[in-house]
């Protein structure tokens, strides 16, 4: 479901359920800094916790519109959010306990797989970035609608 073909009420519904999905993640935040550039980024080890981040990124947001994976040479995880969503995306991202790069007002980049960040905490981290992505999706289309 694109969130730009929803209706005003359909929205509001996905909004809430977001919300609730981000409440979630706030009750127990992570302490992952995914800002750090990594020198050795493509000799890295860390290829396949890489590879885990992307899938659950794909999954997440798939179909939804709000982002999608995008290229960026110095980052292991790139997202392209719908325009104006990145820096919004970023501070809910924090809030919940993951540090991401806003690069411009549409990607967002993972810099780092931290080498001790365990498998559960790469798929949270990944949920934090896709959930906090749709909720500033939905904010921004929701504020559009209601000066409509």
């Amino acid at each position: 479901m694109q969130y730009t073909d929803l209706t005003r009420k359909e929205l509001q519904r996905e909004y809430d359920r977001v919300a609730r999905k981000y409440t979630n993640l706030l009750r127990e935040p992570l302490a992952l800094d995914m800002t750090v550039q990594d020198p050795l980024l493509r000799q890295s080890s860390s290829q396949r916790a890489v590879r885990h981040f992307g899938t659950v990124l794909g999954k997440e947001l798939s179909d939804t519109g709000a982002a999608h994976p995008t290229v960026a040479g110095d980052a292991v995880a790139a997202l392209s959010t719908m325009p104006g969503c990145a820096h919004r995306t970023v501070e809910l991202c924090r809030q919940a306990g993951v540090c991401f790069d806003a690069v411009d007002h549409s990607t967002v980049l993972a810099r780092i797989i931290p080498v001790d960040a365990q498998s559960d905490q790469l798929t949270r981290a990944a949920g934090v970035f896709a959930i906090s992505a749709r909720m500033a999706a939905l904010e921004s289309l929701r504020g559009t609608l209601m000066r409509a």
